[in-house]
């Protein structure tokens, strides 16, 4: 499994990681979701295959939901076979630059007083195309969100350990280590 750390801002390492995001020790996984239920595949698919519907049902039971809109749901690891305890859910409906996704996970994950926070590579999967046309252009993004996040809470987040996580893709996972690398020069 790659392990890399890119970046170290105030306290909060920034890596990226290769491998199962579910598998990995975390307090909380920030995923992206839409506003109209449609939860089943990639990290909503993998979520639910470690840890059944129970995330996925706290989400369902505050809709409707709106764009950037956060959602906690919270679990505990030794209820099934993850190694995640707590959700983050960003409403995603395409609508906001993905830097405002990151950011507003990011500042809920903190609020929240998360020190292992998961990020999956947003937008890079299915999505990509829908807003952000390339995979540099969704890693530019997504390294911005952190940065301005950073620049707001650098100081105070207990947030020590912010993971970006590709599932087992090399390719990806060194194209996203090199742009968060540029990014955070």
């Amino acid at each position: 499994m790659a392990n890399n750390l890119i970046k170290t801002m105030g306290n909060t390492g920034i890596y990226v990681s290769q491998g199962d995001i579910t598998r990995m020790p975390a307090d909380a996984i920030i995923t992206a979701i839409n506003s109209g239920g449609l939860w089943f595949g990639g990290i909503d698919g993998a979520i639910q295959r470690a840890a059944g519907s129970g995330y996925h049902a706290q989400a369902q039971a505050v809709m409707p939901l709106k764009d950037l809109q956060t959602v906690v749901a919270k679990g505990n690891r030794n209820d099934h076979s993850g190694e995640f305890d707590n959700v983050v859910f960003v409403v995603d409906d395409l609508q906001s630059p993905l830097d405002n996704v990151v950011y507003n996970g990011l500042e809920t994950a903190s609020n929240e007083g998360y020190q292992r926070v998961l990020l999956p590579t947003v937008r890079m999967g299915v999505m990509l195309g829908q807003v952000e046309k390339t995979p540099e252009e969704a890693i530019e993004r997504m390294s911005n969100g952190v940065r301005e996040f950073m620049q707001k809470y650098g100081s105070t987040t207990k947030i020590g350990d912010l993971r970006f996580v590709v599932h087992n893709d090399s390719d990806t996972t060194d194209m996203l280590s090199k742009g968060l690398a540029r990014a955070f020069e």
